[in-house]
């Protein structure tokens, strides 16, 4: 079982160089709602992007960084996976992936491709 704990962000599609952070487990159950344009969807295109280096919506990946700054795209996705804690950090420009399990840095000697894979098959056994 998959537990979200809290989703942020900054510099992704329409989001300044400030962190925009939504927490994900103060209930048991978290509902999503707002009016059009005011963030839902970029929120679900930050966990697919956070989880599987792409978005939710057909978007092509460079215009995921905000085109005002144009850099420094990060999303960071903390949860719980078998009683295990995970951080993802994922970025562009720079290229950033990064899984951190209970506070330490996952070994990344692998392609990215090989990491993902590694992430989808042994810790989120399931991909996109």
């Amino acid at each position: 079982m998959i537990i979200f704990h809290s989703i942020r962000w900054k510099n992704f599609l329409a989001t300044g160089n400030y962190w925009l952070e939504i927490q994900l487990d103060q209930n048991q159950n978290t509902l999503i709602i707002g009016k059009n344009g005011s963030g839902k969807s970029t929120m679900l295109d930050a966990i697919c992007f956070a989880l599987f280096g792409v978005p939710f919506r057909k978007i092509n990946k460079p215009t995921l960084v905000n085109s005002s700054n144009q850099k420094n795209c990060i999303v960071e996705l903390s949860m719980t996976i078998d009683n295990h804690n995970y951080k993802m950090i994922r970025g562009i420009s720079p290229n950033i992936f990064e899984i951190y399990k209970d506070g330490i840095l996952e070994d990344q000697s692998t392609s990215s491709e090989d990491y993902q894979t590694y992430f989808e098959q042994y810790i989120l056994k399931f991909n996109f």
